[in-house]
């Protein structure tokens, strides 16, 4: 189980990129993003929202993931907080794959 976390770790690292709240709320209220185009996910609350590497975006999406690719770029619409991104169960089921 050790060298899952550790898995999780490196990959979290290396494909998890910026957060990016402020950034997607602000494209909103700019209308460069329709709402429509990011909230089709009624019952699931994007709690925080990060830039991720394609790589990391299609293993997301696998995961039935909230993904957003708008603008050459890989959003994923985090829908817990408060704990290390690598402790998410899509990130450990992954890395357990």
């Amino acid at each position: 189980m050790g060298e899952q976390f550790e898995q999780a770790k490196k990959l979290v690292h290396n494909h998890v990129l910026w957060e990016q709240e402020m950034l997607i709320d602000g494209m909103l209220k700019a209308g460069l993003l329709p709402e429509e185009y990011i909230y089709p996910f009624v019952d699931e609350e994007v709690l925080e929202w990060w830039l991720v590497t394609p790589y990391l975006a299609r293993k997301l999406k696998g995961q039935g993931e909230i993904i957003l690719e708008a603008y050459d770029c890989h959003w994923w619409g985090r829908l817990t907080s408060g704990q290390a991104i690598y402790l998410d169960c899509a990130i450990q089921s992954i890395c357990h794959t």
